[in-house]
């Protein structure tokens, strides 16, 4: 880890068009033989927009409730991520880098109208077999400074690695998914989702704009596809101790027609998104009950 530390103290969210044309400038030198700096951000007293949020929920399917879906401080927190990975002192450019896995602790429910505080940040790296991975740490606090919500975001730079072979995971018994949910996957929705999340990556907005980055079409996002499948996994999971990790796999082209098949145990579920034949998986995962 770095001992070299930035920290950020935000008055009000980043502006996310400038994030973006930031991050399509090139970044010269990239890590020489060292390490991603510690860089941390923060923004206090955030109130939910009432409206952004109901937007949130008719997109991704959640059902109105009191509390925020579990997905949703992600979107709190996404313009505070811009804003450290386009900073001058991180060493990778934005635009090519990839989220492989996430996980989401909620610790508590957390209601619409509360007040939060946000804190980001990150911290060195480690060699994987295609690159390099870095985590993207993320703490959300109530009004009494409390930790109600907390991620882990994985993101790969794709490129040479002293990290060795990919190896291989051990074959796993794949358990016995009882309930099965499909939907398509629309068009439009990288765009929709996109502006409202502030994450207007090209390569989720058109087919035109996806193709100069090497995809035949665009793609959904992958916090997208999470939050649809926790939308319909919502009445199965608690809303107190819960944590929720996702592994990215392929991504889902649009338009397109998806599988969501799931088990639900006293300990937690097991999930994944397939193609309709099940023949590609889009993602994996599983949810845990905690005492």
């Amino acid at each position: 880890m770095s001992t070299e530390t930035l920290h950020i103290e935000y008055s009000r969210a980043p502006l996310v068009p400038l994030a973006f044309a930031k991050a399509a400038l090139p970044k010269a030198g990239g890590l020489k033989g060292g390490t991603i700096p510690r860089i941390e951000a923060e923004l206090r007293g955030i109130r939910i927009s009432r409206s952004k949020l109901k937007k949130y929920r008719k997109i991704c399917g959640f059902a109105e409730s009191e509390f925020l879906p579990i997905t949703y401080p992600h979107i709190l927190a996404s313009s505070l991520h811009l804003g450290v990975m386009t900073q001058k002192k991180f060493p990778l450019r934005l635009l090519g880098l990839v989220h492989v896995r996430n996980v989401i602790t909620q610790h508590r429910g957390i209601r619409e109208d509360e007040v939060l505080n946000v804190e980001v940040h990150v911290d060195g790296h480690r060699e994987v077999h295609n690159g390099i991975e870095f985590d993207l740490m993320t703490r959300v606090t109530d009004a009494r400074g409390e930790c109600a919500w907390e991620e882990v975001s994985t993101i790969l730079s794709r490129g040479k690695s002293k990290g060795g072979k990919k190896k291989k995971a051990a074959d796993a018994p794949k358990p016995d998914f009882s309930q099965h949910r499909s939907w398509k996957a629309p068009a439009d929705i990288g765009r929709r989702y996109g502006l409202n999340a502030g994450d207007i990556n090209p390569i989720h907005l058109t087919a035109v704009s996806a193709r100069l980055f090497g995809f035949p079409r665009a793609i959904a996002h992958g916090m997208w596809s999470l939050a649809r499948c926790a939308a319909e996994m919502e009445g199965d999971m608690p809303r107190e101790h819960v944590k929720l990790a996702i592994a990215f796999k392929l991504p889902v082209f649009l338009p397109g027609t998806v599988n969501l098949n799931y088990a639900v145990s006293a300990t937690g579920i097991d999930y994944e998104l397939t193609n309709p034949d099940g023949s590609k998986m889009h993602l994996s995962g599983e949810v845990s009950f905690q005492a």
